[in-house]
């Protein structure tokens, strides 16, 4: 197989090489990709990527780890990713382009009407994926029997939950403030939504006191809105920093000085200037990126519950069994799984560095070519869901460090 791999991917270096100059656009780019490829003799499948901001931290890891080692241990797959994706209508705009250029599958990291996007993708025979997401039990049940809808990998409603807890309780302190960043919860991102709803009942209880509205109400506000009781003082500020409004709204309560503490349910990659303009810490539920990773060393960063850059391997081994001819096999009782795959947690900076150099290592990932191989059924014919789902649950930093050690 490596002796394989390296000679198709001497071939793409040579017919490289002849073409050229790549285009600019990311349609114009993965379809090159499939030319050369179809040139080596390869029967190639094109899979899209939807993404909620091209330039978020996170995107770019996962990016990375697509474009620069899945790639090459799987070369005949091509990729066409979306830019900024900010609402429902621009995510139908990406899967129509899909469609239209042959992709057979995509992977979806921003949802907004799973069962529309699911009917759309299956109308023209895409499988669809969510490889790091967390949706409600309704959302998911809505299209769990549906043949093209493969699954969902992701920490799941319990881990969402439990990572912004820990954060909060983490940092949350008497004396304190605190600016709740609530991300897409008032525009139907469970993920953040969870995350929110997490951070203000714990900091209720640490505080002894109750809001008038409830956490489930408080977190989907969708301006920024301030509260205090029993001591307790915090304001919510929603939205997706890749809106200007919702960045600067956030940008400017930072540097206000009127918080000591900023809980993010998002990243914080675009308000680095803000907070590195006051005395303030920041614990934030994100990834494990080097933007962070220099926002521990300057202060700013004081806790990261993250993801990391080949958490998605397994979803696209389950997406690649489905459009190589193995839709069936990862499927329960005839229904899309529902796999757990949580965070690491980074507390202080020691701790980012041990697990950083894992997270985003070059030839040395957390989940490498070897595990991956060892749940795609056209190259490991025994492989079954059971070995799939170990796979995906060992998903620790201990677990990741063990299998790289063997």
């Amino acid at each position: 197989m490596k002796k394989y791999i390296a000679l198709v991917l001497t071939a793409f270096v040579l017919l490289s090489l002849i073409s050229g100059c790549a285009p600019k656009t990311t349609e114009d780019i993965a379809n090159q990709d499939q030319a050369q490829a179809e040139a080596s003799g390869l029967t190639i499948h094109k899979i899209g990527v939807a993404t909620y901001d091209i330039q978020d931290a996170q995107v770019r890891m996962f990016k990375d780890y697509l474009d620069n080692y899945i790639k090459e241990c799987f070369v005949d797959v091509t990729f066409l990713y979306s830019d900024s994706i900010a609402g429902g209508e621009e995510l139908m705009e990406f899967l129509a382009l899909c469609a239209e250029n042959g992709a057979e599958g995509v992977m979806v990291f921003g949802s907004y009407d799973m069962e529309k996007e699911v009917e759309f993708c299956a109308s023209h025979g895409m499988y669809y994926i969510r490889p790091s997401a967390t949706s409600s039990d309704a959302e998911f049940n809505a299209v769990a029997s549906n043949p093209y809808f493969v699954g969902e990998i992701g920490p799941g409603i319990e881990k969402e939950y439990q990572a912004a807890e820990d954060m909060t309780r983490s940092l949350a302190a008497e004396g304190k403030s605190y600016l709740i960043l609530s991300g897409g919860a008032c525009l139907g991102n469970e993920m953040h939504r969870l995350r929110t709803v997490a951070m203000l009942e714990t900091l209720q209880e640490i505080y002894g006191t109750r809001f008038q509205q409830s956490s489930d109400v408080l977190a989907l506000v969708s301006e920024p809105t301030t509260i205090e009781a029993g001591g307790l003082k915090l304001t919510i500020c929603p939205g997706y920093l890749v809106q200007a409004e919702c960045s600067a709204a956030a940008s400017e309560a930072i540097s206000s000085g009127a918080y000591t503490t900023v809980l993010a349910a998002i990243p914080v990659t675009d308000l680095m200037d803000a907070l590195n303009s006051v005395e303030i810490e920041c614990g934030v539920i994100d990834c494990f990126s080097e933007d962070n990773y220099f926002g521990f060393k300057k202060g700013k960063i004081a806790y990261v519950a993250g993801k990391y850059q080949s958490e998605i391997g397994p979803g696209f081994a389950a997406l690649y069994n489905a459009i190589t001819g193995n839709a069936d096999a990862y499927r329960v009782n005839g229904k899309a799984f529902r796999l757990e795959q949580g965070f690491w947690t980074a507390a202080d900076p020691s701790e980012y560095d041990s697990m950083y150099a894992l997270a985003c290592g070059a030839t040395i990932n957390a989940y490498n070519y070897e595990d991956l191989y060892s749940v795609v059924k056209s190259l490991t014919p025994e492989a079954d869901f059971e070995a799939f789902r170990n796979l995906v649950e060992s998903y620790s930093y201990d677990d990741c460090l063990a299998r790289r050690s063997a």
